[in-house]
């Protein structure tokens, strides 16, 4: 169920987007979106390889 209060500050913030129309620059992706992707591609491709030491260590030092 919708209360009235959300429901009108829906409308109030569509109302005060569509009154500040300025012109809208593109975000950048933030650098650790570029790198899931680059590893993304990798394991599609098949080259991407587990380092185990540093997997290793990062559980232990989680566990310390």
């Amino acid at each position: 169920m919708i209360s009235k209060v959300a429901a009108g500050s829906s409308a109030y913030l569509q109302q005060v987007n569509s009154n500040n129309k300025k012109e809208s620059t593109p975000v950048d992706k933030p650098k650790e979106m570029d790198k899931v992707e680059s590893i993304k591609e990798q394991i599609q491709s098949g080259e991407y390889k587990v380092d185990s030491r540093k997997t290793a260590e990062a559980i232990a030092e989680d566990l310390i």
